[in-house]
């Protein structure tokens, strides 16, 4: 159990690159992913590896009360679709639950002012843990459950607790991700000179989240006035500069496991790609799935 990580879940965006799909609902990561929703594979990732803190950052009050229902341990109905003998159902539902000893937390993000403010609105949830930063559209579907990248993430880093820990994928192109040049991040490089992509989910050390905290007002203020996000690798890359890298703390890149999958749901058409791979691949009734594809497409 690691109760010195605090699992932050960024869930503020108005995420209107999956419209019209995620029109209708409070955040994108309540979607449907195959059997169950974009959230809990994130949410499962997080208690199988042993996190017990978790904090969900969202934009309004009405968002936070649509994640608590959709969160709620349901027995009643479950219980309902065991007497009509429906386990199939029932056993999917039963998956969704979060453990009693689950410490989930809600704090609102009320303006759109990036990843930097959204751990500055969460400090106080956070206190002295540090923090497992993550963005619920990136999906990593990993076979050994034991040794998740979630568990092998955050493991690797309490061996080094100075170490930002940024999950890294091989792509060509790297122009919309960061990638790591001399101990630093480099958000969005015009001349990429690596083709590691930074993804999610990162790990922070809570010293970083305190020196983002004591640059917050500064931060918020300028990000108002200048419409520009304030982002938490522009803090990272101040704290190493102000002589954390003279403490021995560094950035590096995790890469996931060859076997493991990295799904990204982040607008309609990558969404809808990963919903059919999930059907098809990690469903219940992935043989149903896969007879009813091939009628269609014969």
């Amino acid at each position: 159990m690691y109760d010195n990580i605090e699992f932050v879940i960024c869930a503020a965006g108005e995420c209107t690159r999956n419209f019209p799909h995620s029109k209708a609902i409070a955040h994108k990561s309540l979607l449907p992913m195959g059997d169950v929703r974009i959230i809990d594979y994130t949410l499962q990732d997080i208690v199988r590896a042993g996190g017990r803190h978790i904090t969900f950052v969202c934009s309004n009050q009405k968002v936070i009360d649509d994640f608590k229902h959709a969160l709620a341990t349901d027995t009643q109905t479950e219980q309902k679709l065991r007497t009509k003998g429906k386990n199939d159902i029932a056993d999917i539902l039963k998956s969704t639950f979060l453990p009693e000893d689950i410490d989930l937390k809600f704090v609102i993000q009320d303006e759109p002012l990036g990843t930097g403010h959204v751990l500055y609105v969460a400090r106080e949830a956070i206190q002295k843990r540090h923090v497992v930063l993550i963005f619920p559209d990136d999906i990593i579907i990993s076979k050994n459950q034991k040794q998740s990248h979630f568990k092998r993430l955050v493991d690797t880093f309490l061996k080094n607790p100075k170490t930002i820990l940024i999950t890294g994928l091989w792509r060509e192109d790297v122009s919309n991700n960061a990638i790591l040049v001399n101990n630093r991040i480099i958000e969005k490089p015009k001349n990429p000179t690596s083709h590691i992509a930074g993804m999610s989910p990162n790990v922070i050390p809570n010293e970083i989240i305190q020196f983002l905290a004591e640059q917050g007002p500064e931060k918020v203020q300028k990000a108002r006035e200048e419409h520009k996000e304030w982002i938490y690798q522009d803090s990272v890359n101040s704290f190493l500069d102000q002589g954390g890298e003279a403490q021995g703390f560094k950035v590096e890149m995790f890469l996931k496991a060859d076997e493991d999958q990295m799904l990204d749901t982040g607008n309609l058409a990558l969404y809808e790609q990963c919903q059919l791979k999930m059907l098809l691949e990690h469903s219940q009734y992935k043989e149903q799935n896969k007879e009813f594809i091939k009628k269609i497409l014969d």
